[in-house]
């Protein structure tokens, strides 16, 4: 059977015309391949493949120069009952401390970012109190039990970030306050980090003389790979170059280009289904008819993207964007299985 190339399926997709030009561009080499995209990213900051990457991101995110992964960890929270709803992560590990990180891409903004981290967090964290196989309910209590750390990357900052007034771009949530000034440490430790803002500062060069520049100049490319002045001002910087060396390399397979291609009709699919179900919901002049339009729409594309990628089952991926009755199938197993 015939197999189209990439570039025809491009030409010939619904995608629109920026869109089309961009991802040839990447896939011809002209361009790298965004840093924020899933399947880049969980390749670029494997735990696995590149643990020191992570590392770095981590120490110095957390001002902790000890902290190291030690492997992967899975991505996919245990559920607590029947009732529970699943969370997925993007780049989980175990850390050499015994604690549970995760490094967190979000490319659009999210009004509810802090609640969705809030709820993973305090799910690694009941995964955290339970005893590792050979080890006995008896050594694991209150006062031993190992934390968790979440970073969020955030490509475009939600409203609540950017219009806080400060001119730090990274936030972190690492100790309970009481009204009454008391402070206690927390076992969750959340960090959100604006790589708009970084991006901004770092073409800017506007920053206090104990910036952590290398930090700096590591969320600028993730922000914005192509972006020259970030390209000009990091030429000799090794790490990064390693970075967008990979990522070239990464994108010259026919699997992977699928797999990004994949991705942008997926999220094309998601906000039309969004938008259309916006559309309903005002011509009917109820609040439910929002839900029911989602309902009805392919908003649970992306999360099927991902549990397919974690099941490796990649082949499946390309077989849908060809046959939108196979992506039906899918998605009926999908639910099935949350």
């Amino acid at each position: 059977m015939y197999e189209k190339s990439i570039f025809t399926q491009i030409i010939e997709s619904p995608l629109p015309e920026e869109r089309k030009q961009l991802l040839s561009s990447v896939f011809k080499g002209e361009q790298l391949a965004d840093l924020c995209r899933d399947v880049i990213a969980k390749h670029v900051f494997s735990p696995d493949l590149h643990p020191e990457r992570m590392d770095f991101i981590l120490q110095h995110t957390m001002n902790k120069p000890d902290i190291g992964v030690r492997s992967s960890a899975t991505n996919e929270v245990y559920l607590q009952n029947i009732y529970s709803k699943k969370t997925i992560t993007d780049l989980p590990a175990w850390l050499r401390d015994h604690r549970l990180a995760d490094l967190e891409i979000q490319v659009d903004p999210q009004e509810f970012i802090f609640t969705r981290v809030d709820i993973y967090a305090s799910n690694m964290l009941l995964l955290q109190y339970s005893v590792e196989s050979g080890q006995l309910k008896s050594d694991l209590d209150f006062t031993n039990v190992p934390g968790v750390i979440i970073i969020v990357l955030m490509k475009e900052s939600p409203k609540v970030f950017k219009e806080y007034d400060s001119n730090r771009y990274i936030h972190r949530f690492t100790k309970a306050h009481s009204d009454s000034g008391l402070e206690l440490p927390s076992l969750k430790q959340m960090v959100f980090v604006q790589l708009d803002k970084a991006l901004e500062l770092y073409k800017s060069q506007d920053y206090n003389e104990d910036e952590d520049v290398e930090l700096l100049e590591l969320f600028a490319l993730i922000a914005d790979i192509n972006c020259d002045k970030v390209t000009e001002g990091s030429a000799n910087n090794r790490f990064l170059n390693d970075i967008r060396e990979d990522v070239y390399r990464f994108t010259q397979s026919k699997e992977v280009q699928q797999m990004i291609f994949a991705e942008d009709i997926a999220r094309m699919d998601y906000y039309s289904s969004i938008n259309a179900a916006r559309r309903e919901a005002a011509a009917e002049g109820l609040a439910e008819g929002l839900a029911e339009g989602l309902a009805k729409g392919h908003a649970s594309i992306i999360s099927l993207n991902k549990w397919l990628m974690a099941q490796g089952r990649i082949d499946d991926i390309k077989r849908y964007t060809e046959d939108p009755a196979y992506l039906d199938t899918l998605l009926e197993e999908h639910s099935k299985k949350e």
